[in-house]
């Protein structure tokens, strides 16, 4: 995957982002690892590690030849952000109560 289509997808889910007066900024694309930043309210955002494991990560590792996703600053463990992610593909069902 080039750079250009990581920007491409990138602009697709920055309507998301810009309802939240935040973005991410694409620093590079190597080897198939994306590294990325996040920019303006999403800086200082504790929902970060939520926005990647939700949004962010599932719509890059999607595209061809991409194997990774990196956030700069990130301080959530990869550990940490697989379980965020299982949780979120669990039906809202489970959480209901009886």
């Amino acid at each position: 995957m080039t750079r250009a289509g990581v920007a491409e997808r990138l602009a697709e889910l920055a309507p998301v982002l810009d309802a939240h007066a935040g973005g991410v900024e694409l620093v590079g694309v190597d080897d198939g690892v994306v590294r990325l930043r996040f920019t303006g309210m999403c800086t200082g955002c504790h929902l970060r590690p939520l926005t990647t494991a939700s949004t962010i990560r599932p719509a890059l590792l999607a595209l061809d030849g991409i194997t990774g996703v990196e956030i700069e600053g990130s301080r959530i463990s990869a550990e940490a952000e697989a379980r965020l992610a299982a949780a979120l593909a669990r039906p809202a069902a489970q959480y209901a109560s009886s």
